[in-house]
């Protein structure tokens, strides 16, 4: 089984990860803060795309962000390397294409490819959807994975290194970015973290930005953590806080994870007043000690790299 991922912005090193055997194709190194973490996983990436074709790979994966194909404010470089991809595909017999939408929004990425690119579409067998609404109807070959994203550290990276400690102070932690995003162009798209922070932030212990690994040893320190919506769904911080055995009380979304089990109701907030009344309630020590028994089974069983990349793996 040949495979080649082809991560032009070098945008998530993850599917590397899953797949080491995989051969790794950019075009440039996003953040130097990458380098120590592709030097971590051996990650030694390819510039020469001469080399994707069906007779060196099998499989081919495409890792692309296709809201920004989309966009106004496009740049031009996302559908420059679409254009290249489907002419590859084309040009091509491998036996699967499986297309990485790490999107912030919830859109519909087969509909986009068949819309502005024309594709012969039925060549890209599997579109697998970071922000995969449970509410929405996709196409049947359009599938959740929850675990890709873009920035300095990949989702796979986060969950392959976690670090509990159960002797916890009892707290609830929140730190990061506050901002308001909208988007007029997609249906008036908004997120407004600042207006559900001071809404709550008198429950809160929020000491500032600090460094990375400063900032998960207080999550890991810590009871409970704040997991507020951000532009897109899942955002990095709920990885980070499962990752660091933190009872995660999420702001509610209409996510749909890539498996099936449900974190606890009690955990997810809808406004303030259900903020208050959940961390309250969350103070009886019997009931927080179920809804992280319940969060670290799920993490067991679902967020390591064995289970993700038999869950790809299904669709060869």
């Amino acid at each position: 089984m040949r495979i080649a991922i082809v991560d032009s912005k070098n945008q998530d090193i993850g599917l590397k990860i899953l797949f080491p055997e995989a051969d790794y194709f950019i075009k440039k190194i996003e953040y130097q803060e990458k380098i120590t973490s592709m030097n971590k996983y051996n990650i030694s990436p390819i510039y020469d795309w001469s080399k994707i074709n069906d007779i060196n790979y099998d499989y081919l994966f495409i890792i692309v962000t296709i809201h920004d194909a989309t966009s106004h404010l496009n740049d031009g470089n996302v559908n420059k390397f679409l254009k290249e991809m489907i002419e590859l595909i084309n040009n091509n017999n491998f036996k699967k294409v499986f297309l990485f939408d790490n999107s912030d929004y919830d859109i519909e990425p087969s509909e986009v490819i068949k819309t502005y690119f024309n594709p012969t579409t039925e060549k890209i067998d599997i579109f697998f959807k970071r922000n995969y609404n449970k509410t929405k109807l996709y196409n049947n070959n359009v599938v959740p994975f929850t675990f890709i994203m873009f920035g300095y550290y990949s989702m796979i990276e986060i969950i392959d290194n976690p670090r509990f400690n159960f002797n916890k102070i009892n707290r609830i932690y929140f730190s990061g970015s506050l901002f308001v995003h909208e988007d007029k162009e997609y249906n008036n798209y908004r997120r407004d973290r600042i207006k559900i922070y001071n809404e709550i932030k008198h429950k809160i212990y929020n000491p500032g930005f600090t460094t990375h690994d400063v900032y998960m040893q207080e999550i890991m320190n810590s009871s409970l953590a704040v997991d507020l919506n951000g532009v897109g769904d899942p955002n990095k911080r709920s990885f980070e806080i499962l990752s660091q055995g933190s009872l995660r009380i999420s702001e509610y979304n209409e996510l749909k994870w890539s498996f099936d089990e449900e974190f606890s109701e009690e955990t997810v907030f809808k406004n303030s007043v259900d903020f208050l009344k959940k961390t309250k309630a969350l103070e009886e020590k019997s009931l927080y000690l179920k809804c992280l028994k319940k969060q670290m089974d799920i993490y067991k069983k679902y967020l390591n790299k064995k289970w993700i990349r038999e869950y790809i793996s299904k669709y060869f």
